[in-house]
């Protein structure tokens, strides 16, 4: 498990979400499942590895990608172009019932360019208090395009 030091700034937060966007870059999906789970498996009929893949895999953008149907996350400190405005987003809650403490809301560069392509990670109060917050992936996706594929279901 990934542990977010409990006095962490949000700098090292992204220095944490970024090396996970690197491994992500490298594909290496299994090591991203293996370190970070993934909460939405539970919609996916695969694998945690390849569920992560497919979703990435599956995007789809006609404003940032018109054409393009072949994705893979790249390298976030050359990314240009695409999404005019990128987010990196993060939001600290205090001590609740859940354990959630943090959250990080940040798009991801794909084909070398900023997506709208969402990674949202997590961070939950742990019971070994010495080892900080633990950091999972909550979800990847977009909102723009989940609304497209709504408006265009039969």
């Amino acid at each position: 498990m990934i542990f977010v030091p409990r006095d962490a700034t949000n700098e090292q937060v992204l220095d944490i979400a970024h090396h996970w966007i690197d491994v992500l870059a490298r594909e290496d999906y299994a090591a991203t499942f293996a370190a970070l789970g993934y909460s939405l498996l539970y919609q996916c009929d695969c694998p945690g590895p390849e569920c992560i893949r497919n979703t990435i895999k599956h995007y789809r953008s006609p404003e940032f990608y018109p054409g393009v149907e072949d994705f893979t996350v790249t390298n976030w400190r050359t990314a240009t172009g695409g999404n005019p405005t990128p987010i990196k987003k993060i939001t600290w809650y205090k001590p609740n019932d859940t354990r959630l403490r943090g959250a990080l809301a940040i798009h991801l560069p794909l084909n070398g360019k900023w997506s709208d392509l969402l990674a949202d990670f997590v961070w939950f109060e742990n019971k070994n208090l010495n080892e900080g917050f633990g950091f999972r992936l909550e979800e990847i996706g977009s909102p723009a395009q989940q609304q497209r594929e709504y408006e265009n279901a039969p």
